[in-house]
């Protein structure tokens, strides 16, 4: 799989990776959602594409507010519906999940976003180290961490990605997702997450790497 160049393929590797009681693939099976979520993908990284992305940045696993919801990673339904104009991304073309009026909101990409806007000359290429969504058995709206199975079920994917785009710096935000790009042997700049009350370290994270460039 890290030899995929090519998105339409990828989107397939995707779907093709069944979910289990504790891990929802939301591009996965024949229903409208998955649908949504997969032509969501297409868009966001066809778009990715024309823009040359100079950074990456890896999160660690989609959300129940999130990606879940909307196939982008870190990416809800409140930010992708409303479209993000400095980077023309999103909006027109991009289709919700939910029922919510205005789409569901969530906290990190709400945080992620804003920062990028205030902060980044350009957007980064975002991607999940886990592009699925791990919960406990039985609750679909809660998020946990994924273990180290699941973990390195995402490698493939991240790998392809990473083969796709000519990046120049890569940021991990999360231990998972630094976890993994250590295994992989990227160099790479550490990041807090920004839950928890880690919102101020990654800004100025964030703002710090980007200085780098």
């Amino acid at each position: 799989m890290t030899t995929l160049t090519d998105i339409p393929t990828l989107i397939d590797e995707l779907a093709a990776v069944s979910g289990t009681e504790r891990l929802f693939n939301p591009y996965h099976g024949g229903g409208e959602k998955a649908a949504i979520c997969r032509d969501n993908l297409r868009r966001y990284l066809e778009q990715m594409q024309a823009q040359q992305p100079r950074v990456l940045l890896v999160s660690e696993a989609y959300g129940y507010r999130g990606a879940r919801l909307t196939g982008v990673p870190l990416t809800s339904e409140r930010v992708m519906l409303a479209g993000v104009e400095k980077f023309g991304l999103f909006g027109a073309g991009y289709r919700q999940t939910s029922e919510a009026e205005n789409g569901v909101s969530e906290n990190t990409a709400s945080i992620v976003w804003a920062a990028l806007v205030e902060h980044a000359g350009a957007a980064p290429l975002l991607w999940s180290s886990l592009p699925f969504h791990p919960h406990p058995a039985g609750n679909p709206d809660k998020n946990r961490a994924p273990t180290e199975t699941e973990r390195r079920l995402g490698l493939p994917f991240l790998e392809a990605v990473h083969g796709m785009f000519e990046v120049k710096l890569i940021l991990g935000v999360g231990r998972k997702a630094q976890a993994t790009l250590d295994e992989l042997g990227w160099p790479n700049t550490q990041l807090r997450h920004p839950s928890r009350g880690g919102k101020p370290e990654f800004v100025a994270g964030l703002i710090a790497a980007l200085d780098s460039l």
